[in-house]
């Protein structure tokens, strides 16, 4: 045979740590598909990319289709009970879908011991389930001393018949349970500090527990799937299905949410998602907090992608990012796209996600009122979530007109407090109003095109800028706070009871909230918030 010394074969590399997990399958005599190898490759790269993979003290991809194949620990491959390789107890169908559990005597022994293993206050654990049934009060996660004090580790899909369930070590007295009918999905159990444990499904916060866990114990016995461990013992059996599970450290929103886009290209890839098939999975390209946009609007234009992480990179370049509490780009073309917040893009009132209210007309170009009855509602209540005397607030319109007073930011409670942008009226030209009384004086502006932005930094300094250039310096004193919600394309006056005045008919592009900019960090938020429209093509200025 003659071999031609021009012919190159292709060779595959890998991930080191993917590649000790082959390198264990293979020494157990397991062989793993290309489509296999490829796919627990991009879950380990995908990890590393979005800065979790350190967080994980066991990860079981349950890849194959036998005992054997899914036993093995990604994060630590070795055939050892100290590596928490599993010990699988009883009936388990083990297939290329995952490993079935039989409600019986079947379970998961991790040797993960979270008194030990684990570090207190700062846990998670996840499951993600691909059948929905309809059993009894059935543990799919947990263990638990049996002691009279007895802290737990529980996580349970669907406890009953209609209830998801989630302890972090403090039993059943602060337990987070939620309605949930279909047990089908991703789950994480996460606690990051002493009052605040959270329980997700499919990357969406579905309950949180904030009382203050002062019990300074966890579990002393190991993890358990399939059931829970009660001080040795292993009860409530559960009949799920499970295609993947992990232990390891707290996650917050943004990285449960990043998690699930990875954990869902996983099994997207392997043919096993139970979750609809997304256009957009993580992309390693881009930062957490993109990656999470992109997975929440499911936007796929590949301008819109770029120029949304270009914009957050500026903005954490400039040192400002975090004093954003919500920043809306009104990116995509319908309400469900343009409501995400681009810091937290839950979608959940709690993330400051909108309600586009009224008759609001959706494009590429952004949203437009209808001068009529349109508010998008932002959840965000001053008193709450912002500083007194160290705020800001913008609204970037592509319209120009000068019509009866319209508020294009607004909020006022019942003892007057508001915090208010209006760009141009008929007769006046643009008005700025932080934390203050409803008197205020309105300033000048003829083009209500523009990026308008308003800023407190102090008691009595407030200042506004419009397209980079600062045009007003205040005195006027701050008041209080207002107790009340923050709306867009309109004044929300008292929106306990739902009362809303000077709507808007302006198309707007982009809107930020949050603390107060120096004159520096207000010309870079400006220049970077232009450099997004103009990438994008909706630039006014």
């Amino acid at each position: 045979m003659i071999i031609n010394p021009y012919l190159v074969l292709p060779s595959v590399s890998y991930d080191a740590d993917a590649q000790a997990f082959f390198n264990a399958e293979s020494t157990a005599g397991v062989t793993l598909t290309a489509t296999e190898m490829n796919a627990i490759n991009t879950l380990v790269v995908n990890c590393k990319a979005a800065n979790i993979w350190t967080k994980f003290k066991a990860l079981y991809p349950l890849i194959g289709s036998t005992a054997t194949s899914q036993k093995f620990n990604l994060k630590n491959p070795a055939d050892t009970n100290a590596a928490y390789r599993l010990l699988w107890s009883g009936g388990w169908v083990h297939s290329s879908n995952g490993a079935q559990a039989n409600a019986n005597n079947s379970y998961a022994f991790t040797y993960l011991i979270p008194n030990t293993n684990l570090t207190l206050r700062n846990t998670h654990i996840s499951i993600y389930i691909r059948n929905n049934t309809a059993a009894g009060n059935l543990a799919d996660m947990g263990c638990g001393n049996a002691t009279t004090a007895n802290p737990s580790m529980f996580l349970a899909s669907k406890y009953g018949s209609t209830n998801a369930l989630s302890d972090a070590y403090n039993n059943t007295s602060n337990r987070i349970s939620v309605t949930n009918s279909d047990s089908r999905g991703f789950y994480i159990s996460s606690r990051t500090s002493i009052n605040s444990h959270k329980l997700y499904k499919n990357g969406s916060s579905i309950g949180t527990d904030t009382n203050n866990e002062a019990n300074a114990l966890m579990p002393n016995v190991a993890l358990t799937f399939g059931g829970y461990n009660f001080g040795g013992s292993v009860v409530q059996v559960t009949d799920k299905q499970f295609a993947f599970v992990s232990i390891g450290d707290g996650l917050t929103d943004l990285e449960s949410q990043v998690f699930n886009q990875i954990v869902e290209q996983y099994q997207f890839a392997l043919g096993r998602n139970i979750n609809p098939t997304q256009s957009f999975y993580y992309n390693t390209a881009y930062n957490n907090e993109t990656n999470a946009f992109l997975y929440s609007t499911q936007i796929t234009d590949a301008t819109t992608q770029i120029a949304t992480n270009t914009l957050v990179n500026d903005l954490k370049g400039y040192g400002i990012w975090s004093k954003m509490k919500a920043l809306y780009p009104f990116v995509g073309t319908t309400a469900s796209q343009q409501k995400f917040n681009l810091v937290s893009s839950q979608d959940t009132d709690a993330a400051f996600r909108l309600n586009f209210i009224g008759g609001w007309s959706h494009s590429s170009l952004g949203a437009t009122g209808n001068g009529t009855n349109t508010l998008a509602d932002t959840f965000l209540t001053p008193s709450v979530s912002l500083s007194l005397n160290n705020t800001h607030v913008s609204v970037y319109s592509r319209t120009n007109n000068a019509v009866n007073t319209i508020f294009d930011l607004g909020v006022q409670d019942l003892s007057n407090n508001s915090i208010a942008l209006s760009l141009r009226s008929a007769t006046d030209g643009g008005l700025t109003r932080i934390n203050e009384g409803f008197s205020a004086s309105w300033g000048t502006n003829t083009n209500s095109a523009c990026f308008y932005l308003g800023t407190r930094t102090a008691s009595n300094v407030r200042k506004t800028f419009i397209n980079n250039t600062l045009v007003n310096t205040n005195t006027t004193a701050s008041t209080a706070l207002p107790t009340t919600k923050i709306g867009i394309g309109a004044n929300y006056y008292n929106n306990t009871s739902g009362s809303s005045n000077f709507f808007s008919n302006r198309q707007y592009i982009f809107a930020s909230i949050g603390d107060s900019l120096t004159d520096t960090e207000a010309a870079n938020f400006s220049t970077a918030v232009n450099t997004f429209q103009t990438t994008l093509g909706r630039n006014v200025y």
